[in-house]
């Protein structure tokens, strides 16, 4: 009997390599942040996952792709950045898991993992493979990506980096695709998704402009017509994408916070983040998630000084790689270039300096070190300095070794809202907003003497902080000191007239006090302001359900429901056709 014949079929080894290639990218990426699995939503994770109905529910996906990200609140959500693929992003994870931090956690550092391998892919083909595998390494390590990756309302600079890389990458290999169309159509599907992901993605049509007629291998022997055909499609959507903005959202531009904020002292304080911005990723001490913002007034600030020198530093340098390394001044290009949408204060939110505005823009500097790394490990390195090539080995295992350690331990920072809040207290004690927060830890707990303490100390530096005020009209409704309540909530309304909460807290006191008329027009404000806050609705119907009301309080509660569901409304209806 004839043997039986046995088919294998074999990868080809290229393929293998690959393979085994992506997969410890990908883990280099993945293990870092495992600890920050078990970490629990903070900070703008509560309203922007656990109280937002857009989360909760696929009948919001109109709204996901055609309003503002903050939306979901109404008068008091008036923004201008629009984040689509953020919010779908959390939508399928909650469908997939509930309400559940891990999860989401997890998605993080699965895009963690992907814009590592991409950071790899993309350097492999501009310097070799030995530089791409240590600038991936230093990206995936770098401790100022924590904020990025711990941090779960900050997944969007994860997804503008995946998709702003893989449009990139695309990109670069149209001249090689046999299929162009088909090559063109991925890049802007890929493009689309970044610019879906993050304003700053529309940088990516210049910077691909720029490596085209300066930086290509082929620029001086393509014509103007063949450059133009393969960066054109990237314009295109960009002004697609703008005309989209310009109907649906009614502008390009984010809306301006700072009107009052000089066009010179704007520029000034451009100058003095880049210097903040350039420090932070060469030495990355004293992080935190809230930098307090100072304005910079004129040239002697020594903020402005810093980011002065850190400019001309960084233009002489360009001037002599664009001589001596011409490829490798692109990763200034890329730096200033992605670092550029964030510079302008007068369009920032309250956090102006942001470490996470560093994840994409880090791509330039980690290929820097790289290709300096292995330059002076190589053989051609300069006689002065062969002594130290020796220890380049040794000297890149420290630098990873410190920026693992300090990655892993930083990730802690973020497993509850108190831990974060103290640790930016420590480092930015005039952070009002964030002292707020950590008063209202406090009185969740019952620790009435600590909250007040906190939000008294939030107001000497910040007297119109909203928050505070705010949180002071509740505190004096609880020991049923409502005149002063009035107050706090009246300077809270002045500070923020579109503050939905402040308006129910007023309302409810307006209750205690008898004033129930002037108490259900504040109720009625609330409502109208955030038509999907089920807080506003829910308190609105507890107010008429006390009033004997029932008729009026359903109708309430059951609009609540409609909006996003929740135990309460369920539980007041169930009492409404029990008292039938």
């Amino acid at each position: 009997m004839p043997a039986r014949r046995r088919f294998r079929s074999e990868a080809p080894p290229e393929n293998r390599r690959e393979a085994v290639t992506f997969l410890i990218l990908f883990l280099l990426g993945f293990f870092p942040y495992v600890n920050t699995l078990f970490n629990n939503f903070v900070y703008d994770d509560y309203f922007q996952v656990v109280q937002n109905p857009y989360v909760h529910s696929f009948r919001y996906l109109r709204q996901i792709f055609t309003t503002t990200v903050w939306s979901f609140q109404g008068a008091q959500g008036v923004t201008n950045y629009f984040r689509p693929i953020m919010t779908l992003g959390y939508l399928l994870t909650y469908q997939i898991a509930g309400a559940i931090p891990f999860s989401f956690h997890l998605a993080s550092l699965v895009l963690n993992g992907l814009a590592v391998w991409l950071v790899f892919y993309l350097l492999r083909r501009f310097s070799g493979e030995r530089v791409a595998l240590i600038a991936a390494g230093l990206f995936a390590l770098h401790p100022i990506h924590t904020e990025s990756v711990a941090w779960i309302a900050a997944v969007t600079d994860l997804e503008l980096t995946v998709f702003y890389l893989a449009t990139f990458l695309l990109y670069l290999r149209l001249p090689d695709s046999e299929h162009r169309w088909r090559a063109r159509a991925a890049m802007c599907a890929s493009f689309a998704l970044a610019l879906l992901s993050k304003e700053q993605s529309m940088t990516l049509p210049v910077l691909a402009m720029a490596f085209e007629h300066f930086y290509r291998d082929d620029r001086s022997t393509t014509t103007v017509r063949e450059k133009l055909s393969r960066y054109a499609p990237l314009w295109a959507m960009a002004a697609l994408y703008f005309g989209v903005r310009a109907i649906v959202l009614g502008g390009v531009t984010s809306i301006v916070l700072r009107p009052k904020l000089p066009w010179y002292e704007t520029v000034l304080s451009a100058v003095a983040l880049i210097g903040g911005y350039l420090g932070k990723l060469i030495w990355p001490v004293h992080l935190s998630i809230f930098y307090v913002f100072h304005p910079s007034n004129h040239l002697t600030d020594p903020a402005v000084l810093a980011g002065l020198a850190g400019l001309t530093l960084c233009a002489v340098f360009f001037v002599v790689l664009w001589r001596q390394a011409h490829l490798l001044s692109f990763a200034l290009v890329w730096i200033f270039l992605t670092l550029g949408p964030v510079l302008n204060a007068r369009w920032m939110p309250a956090a102006v300096f942001g470490e996470r505005y560093l994840y994409l823009p880090s791509v330039g500097f980690c290929w820097l070190v790289a290709w300096s790394a292995v330059k002076l490990w190589s053989a051609d390195a300069p006689a002065l300095l062969r002594p130290l090539s020796r220890a380049i080995p040794a000297l890149l295992a420290i630098i990873a070794l410190l920026y693992g350690v300090r990655t892993v331990i930083r990730n802690r920072e973020w497993r509850s809202d108190e831990v974060l809040f103290r640790q930016v207290l420590e480092t930015q004690g005039d952070a009002n907003l964030i002292r707020s927060n950590l008063g209202g830890i406090f009185f969740d707990r019952g620790d009435y003497a600590d909250a007040e303490r906190e939000w008294l100390e939030a107001l000497s530096s910040g007297p119109t902080n909203a928050y505070a005020l705010d949180n002071m009209a509740l505190l004096r409704q609880r020991e049923h000191r409502y005149a002063e309540s009035l107050d706090y909530s009246w300077r809270a309304l002045r500070a923020s007239p579109v503050f939905t909460i402040a308006h129910v807290h007023l309302a409810e006191t307006l209750v205690f006090m008898g004033r129930t008329r002037e108490a259900e027009w504040q109720f009625q404000t609330a409502a109208t302001l955030s038509p999907l806050s089920t807080r506003a609705h829910n308190s609105y119907g507890k107010f008429l359900f006390d009033a004997g009301r029932l008729e009026d309080a359903r109708a309430e509660y059951e609009h609540s429901v409609a909006m996003d569901s929740t135990d309460e409304a369920y539980d007041r209806l169930g009492d409404i056709y029990l008292r039938w």
